[in-house]
């Protein structure tokens, strides 16, 4: 369940995305962050997902931020990400090489997965939610995976069309409800959205074990 950017919306939650001129010179860097920039990853939640609270389902946007902005456990059991440009940290994303490490997804045993996909609102339109996108395909060719699975729900507008756009696919069975994930007494019936991307293995040459984060 995760949020990005696109410049344009013909429906759903308007973001009005303003990407700074600056912002799209030079291009961006993806690389592990370091145990020194949890705070930088966790500032960037909130601004992302504000956008979208207009949408409702409060209770679940207030849940999710809960969670996203406690980095460290995803530090720890996945591969968070940072893109950045001119050392500004702009977007992260965090890849699991195996998304049953992501604690609730129903997804199956040997597909790859991300999640906690964030991108400041100045920075949208500019390619940072896609080469965050990119990199986890990448990510998924280099442990030797075929499937990169996600979740992402409906409110989340620009998520859902940069996954359409990269390639994915839905994989509807694989659906669950939010409220299974974050239980509350408002829940509503958002649903999680699976998608999937069936990736291309690889040379053996190429292929990589789980890049381990950054200590400083």
């Amino acid at each position: 369940m995760d949020d990005c950017e696109t410049p344009e919306l013909a429906e759903g939650v308007r973001t009005q995305p303003r990407p700074d001129p600056g912002l799209a010179v030079e291009p961006v860097s993806v690389r592990p962050a370091r145990a020194s920039e949890l705070g930088v990853v966790a500032a960037l939640f909130a601004p992302a997902l504000e956008p979208y609270r207009e949408a409702g389902s409060d209770w679940l946007f207030d849940a999710y931020l809960a969670e996203l902005v406690d980095v460290r456990p995803r530090f720890v059991e996945a591969e968070v990400l940072v893109a950045a440009r001119d050392g500004r940290v702009l977007g992260t994303i965090a890849f699991y090489a195996d998304v049953r490490r992501e604690g609730w997804s129903n997804l199956p045993d040997g597909w790859t997965g991300f999640r906690a996909l964030a991108v400041l609102p100045e920075a949208r339109g500019s390619g940072v939610g896609r080469a965050l996108v990119q990199r986890c395909v990448e990510r998924t060719r280099e442990v030797g995976a075929a499937t990169l699975g996600i979740h992402t729900i409906s409110a989340l507008t620009d998520a859902v069309r940069l996954y359409e756009r990269v390639g994915f696919v839905r994989c509807p069975e694989f659906d669950l409800l939010a409220a299974d994930v974050y239980p509350s007494r408002d829940a509503d019936e958002m649903v999680g959205l699976a998608f999937r991307l069936d990736v291309e293995p690889a040379p053996a040459a190429r292929r990589a074990q789980p890049i381990r984060p950054r200590t400083a």
